[in-house]
């Protein structure tokens, strides 16, 4: 029998700190699947993008590699890494990383129930809670990295996974990440959950990729919270994916929409 390249980890990890106290009322975000930050001049695109950011939302993050000094040494965001399986050969764990300028109230992570098919590795969502500038609540942040290559039952299943977190948070909610979105049902099941939420989408204009069959797997969601601008950097190739930045604000109670 072939060995795995691949462990199972399913762990959580806190690295370095948050200088702030509250998000809000401008919040500046990163969203970006990572590619295991294995392309070349992923580390300058990297630092470039963050740059001012509150919250960055990572997919494919990696920890016990060479760039971990980045992370652990951070004097402006706190890092919270949710690794779902490590390279046997590297001791490389991966999984859904996300920072922020505030330390988060609340943190917990869930890998998905089923597999990819030949690895086994699991895909992973992490959800954190911060507080909000002015605010009586908090804001919760969903990072996902949807299971891709298996059939749609084992999709929306994941799927599924992410409504549990989202049914109990009353407040605003961020919900970004790759999605895996590569054909019309997992699309379509996948928008029909977040609308059950009041979850709006952010329109962006973006250019489609050959390698994800001309679909957009990145989606960001949210409630609560107003997009202000948004840019997908299709000029950065240090990963198969594009980087996001967006600016969202705050609403007022009163505006946000109660499910």
């Amino acid at each position: 029998m072939m060995k795995s390249r691949y462990s199972k980890v399913e762990s959580l990890k806190i690295m370095g700190s948050a200088p702030n106290q509250a998000l809000g009322p401008n919040i500046e975000i990163l969203v970006w699947n990572v590619f295991k930050c294995r392309k070349k001049g992923w580390l300058k695109d990297f630092t470039t993008l963050i740059h001012d950011k509150n919250l960055i939302l990572l997919q494919e993050a990696v920890l016990n590699s060479s760039f971990d000094n980045l992370f652990n040494a951070s004097s402006e965001h706190q890092w919270i890494m949710a690794s779902s399986f490590m390279s046997v050969k590297t001791s490389i764990e991966t999984g859904v990383k996300t920072g922020s300028t505030v330390t988060a109230e609340k943190h917990y992570f869930s890998a998905s129930a089923h597999g990819e098919p030949i690895t086994k590795t699991k895909k992973m969502l992490l959800a954190t809670v911060y507080p909000l500038d002015h605010l009586k609540q908090s804001l919760l942040v969903i990072n996902v990295h949807a299971i891709n290559f298996v059939s749609f039952e084992k999709f929306k299943a994941h799927m599924d996974q992410m409504s549990q977190t989202l049914e109990h948070h009353d407040g605003p909610i961020l919900l970004a990440g790759d999605f895996n979105t590569w054909n019309g049902k997992r699309l379509n099941y996948f928008n029909e959950l977040a609308t059950s939420f009041l979850l709006e989408e952010v329109e962006m204009i973006r250019k489609p990729r050959i390698n994800h069959l001309f679909q957009h797997l990145d989606h960001i969601y949210c409630r609560g919270l107003e997009a202000v601008d948004v840019q997908v950097h299709t000029h950065i190739n240090s990963s198969d994916h594009y980087p996001i930045s967006l600016s969202l604000r705050t609403l007022s109670p009163a505006d946000i929409k109660q499910p």
